[in-house]
């Protein structure tokens, strides 16, 4: 894969996002404000506004990812077997740039807001990795090590291991709130959404310069370097995850104001989605010319099921009212944190290849419903 310059950015940077948001009011209607009571917006307030409010967002983070682990590190070459001592290889992660666009409308009743917001963000990493001289990488229980040499409980030991994925996450989020609370410092929302996720993920590993192979049971395969990188020999595994989700959330932001037009603020959500999350495995033995091998063996899997989310938001905020009060700009650098619970649903391809995780009935379908009161 190809490597991007980003990753010359500081990693102190990850996961901060900018954001700029102008709100507009129209400049040749009346300029006397509107009765207000404790609970308007903190906006520019103004009667006949059309109450419109636009944000634009660069984001800079980066991805963690849990049941992934491609491989372990051993500390001796003539480890066959799932290692007894070893720490596990984790995928690699570069920071990487993603954007947000959002509207609002503010000018409903009782101070009603309703907005909708679209998130996109895409990271490509790839790394390239060699053991120290006496340690070797074994394959994790994600890799089908029957493919290799036709034992359960064995694993060929590589020296090298190259290693590359991308994410890629859309995001569509429909809110409605009013504020609860509004003093000279203190503003707080609650706002209830309806967002829909869609998550595509591809992992790839590539392991080369096989050092310790089969053994007694595969005795044809004791002897001989399989995997010689420079004779086009390799073991290679694959991973592809599809995840969507509709479902409702429910949130709130809260402002404390500072002084000279700085608070700092904090939004977190949390929403429960339902969708299908498909998941696709797939271990290629390709080893040089002569040795026995060239198999394939692919796994598909699809599983309807609720999955939590959670969001939270932290950062400092400016914004200054201009144009005869009409129009307010505003900035603010936060950092963010989003988690998306059951999405990465990874098979284990043994012989007895199960799912059991997340089991259940669910129903999905539509409602037509007639009421009649008196």
């Amino acid at each position: 894969m190809k490597k991007y310059s980003l990753n010359k950015i500081p990693m102190i940077l990850a996961s901060l996002g900018l954001f700029a948001g102008i709100q507009a009011e129209d400049a040749t209607l009346d300029k006397v404000p509107a009765d207000c009571t404790s609970l308007c917006a903190d906006k520019p307030n103004f009667e006949c506004s059309r109450d419109f409010d636009f944000l634009a967002a660069a984001i800079y983070e980066q991805v963690r990812v849990q049941a992934g682990e491609p491989a372990f590190i051993t500390n001796t070459r003539d480890q066959t077997f799932w290692p007894v001592n070893g720490f596990g290889v984790q995928q690699p992660e570069i920071a990487s740039w993603g954007f947000k666009l959002g509207v609002g409308y503010s000018g409903w009743s009782d101070q009603w807001r309703t907005a909708v917001k679209y998130s996109y963000f895409q990271a490509v990493s790839d790394s390239s990795l060699q053991n120290a001289y006496g340690s070797a990488f074994i394959p994790s229980a994600y890799v089908n090590a029957n493919v290799d040499n036709g034992q359960t409980a064995l694993a060929t030991s590589f020296g090298n291991l190259q290693l590359g994925n991308k994410t890629t996450i859309n995001d569509i989020r429909f809110s409605i709130g009013r504020p609860t609370l509004v003093t000279d410092r203190v503003a707080v929302d609650i706002y209830s959404t309806v967002e829909a996720t869609i998550i595509s993920r591809r992992q790839v590993q590539v392991y080369t310069n096989d050092v310790a192979n089969g053994g007694t049971p595969v005795p044809q395969f004791a002897t001989s370097q399989r995997y010689a990188a420079a004779l086009g020999g390799y073991f290679q595994n694959y991973q592809k995850y599809t995840w969507w989700g509709v479902g409702p959330g429910i949130g709130s932001r809260i402002n404390y104001l500072l002084g000279k037009g700085v608070s700092v603020y904090g939004d977190g959500c949390g929403s429960l989605k339902y969708g299908l999350i498909s998941t696709r495995t797939s271990t290629i033995s390709s080893p040089k010319q002569g040795q026995p091998g060239g198999l394939e063996a692919i796994l598909l899997n699809n599983l309807y099921q609720f999955s939590p989310g959670v969001e939270f938001e932290l950062g400092l905020e400016w914004s200054y009212t201009f144009d005869e009060e009409q129009t307010k700009v505003g900035f603010c650098i936060a950092y963010e944190n989003s988690y998306y619970f059951m999405t990465m649903r990874t098979p284990v391809p043994e012989s007895a290849v199960r799912s059991e995780n997340g089991a259940g009935l669910g129903l999905q379908g539509l409602v037509l419903q007639g009421m009649l009161e008196f």
